[in-house]
């Protein structure tokens, strides 16, 4: 009897010393050596008025990562926020990961600097930690001057100079007189200047990745951020970034519930009754599980929340573990399941997602709202 008790209490110090033991690292070396959290804070569809007490929920507890687009139209209110941090002594710059983007309008090598010296005003920081090509058509896009935020976020005549230029049809216009290649190139001298510590890509696919790598002089791409989720798991992708030492993160990791092109009869990670059975077996929430997993496959993400509440939940993610028989029972959620197509871009021969487009499909008229939320 004493054997035995002695055995099931070794078993439960062993049980609570694994336990303690699964926090693991919250942050991924990059092949240069520079430091990435595996958790950033995903600021698409973050509005303003709400980005920048964001910004301040998610430094408040532990977020050190923090990911912008000009695009998203909010840069100015959380750099504003980031400065208020920095000063107050909440946190320090070098402690930061700020990742920006590169828009589609920027692609020709003459207007790539512009586009990122932008971005540094609004974020009132002197570099950041990555910057990456957003789409790697050059879509909307006239190739006439760069395009920033405070030429207008949003879809207007191309006339006005705004970042999503349109065609006497409404259609998004194309410059069909530059290439991400060319793009490349000039990004790595930004590198060499001291405004961004590394460079990547976004929304590429692996053929594109592939003619980038074999055209790269002095940097490499260290991050790729595409849409991953357990409906769209990118295997193939996965195993290509990693044989290449690129870190994949996932934006729409939760598969982005207010997203503003949601369709009638979309799946919603959310809401999925087998990952919610995963969920309630650890005694957390559906969110917490489907960044766990994505942690235990090695992918960093992104995600967006204004909710100070579920800011913080999703930084909670720590204190558990997937089993084996959990991580292989997400494996049969994946469907090929893309969410984001933007096919009204599909008009470029640098689409990267054509095979995912239906037959037949015509590019039709720009839609309104790509940044504001579907759902109140």
């Amino acid at each position: 009897y004493q054997r035995r008790v002695h055995g099931e209490l070794t078993a439960m110090s062993t049980r609570r010393s694994k336990r303690s033991k699964v926090e693991g690292p919250k942050t991924v070396e990059l092949y240069n050596g520079v430091q990435m959290p595996y958790l950033s804070l995903g600021t698409w569809k973050s509005p303003k008025g709400q980005v920048a007490i964001a910004v301040k929920e998610a430094i408040a507890a532990g977020y050190r990562g923090i990911d912008c687009a000009n695009d998203y139209g909010n840069e100015a209110e959380i750099g504003q926020a980031l400065k208020e941090l920095i000063d107050a002594g909440t946190v320090k710059r070098e402690e930061l990961f700020i990742q920006a983007k590169l828009w589609n309008s920027n692609h020709r090598k003459e207007h790539v600097k512009a586009d990122l010296v932008a971005t540094l005003k609004d974020l009132q920081v002197d570099y950041v930690d990555s910057f990456v090509i957003h789409w790697p058509q050059a879509c909307p896009s006239s190739g006439k001057a760069p395009a920033v935020c405070a030429n207008g976020p949003g879809p207007a005549p191309a006339a006005e100079g705004s970042m999503f230029p349109l065609d006497e049809q409404g259609r998004y216009c194309n410059d069909l007189e530059s290439h991400f290649v060319e793009t490349w190139l000039a990004m790595e001298e930004l590198v060499d200047e001291g405004l961004c510590k590394t460079i990547g890509l976004s929304n590429f696919n692996i053929a594109q990745i592939r003619e980038i790598l074999e055209h790269a002089k002095k940097h490499k791409p260290a991050v790729l951020q595409n849409e991953c989720h357990p409906y769209l798991q990118l295997k193939d992708l996965l195993d290509f970034c990693q044989a290449n030492k690129i870190q994949l993160q996932a934006y729409m990791p939760l598969g982005s519930y207010d997203r503003p092109f949601v369709k009638p009869g979309d799946p919603e990670v959310l809401q999925d009754v087998n990952i919610k059975a995963i969920a309630d077996k650890h005694k957390k929430s559906v969110a917490q599980v489907v960044l766990r997993w994505h942690y235990q496959r090695g992918v960093a993400t992104c995600p967006k929340s204004v909710t100070p509440s579920r800011i913080k939940e999703n930084n909670e993610i720590w204190d558990f573990e997937l089993s084996a028989e959990d991580m292989k029972e997400f494996d049969r959620f994946n469907i090929g399941y893309r969410l984001l197509l933007w096919p009204e871009t599909a008009g470029h021969p640098d689409y990267p997602f054509k095979d995912d487009l239906p037959h037949g499909y015509v590019v039709g008229p720009a839609p309104l709202n790509t940044t504001k939320s579907s759902r109140q």
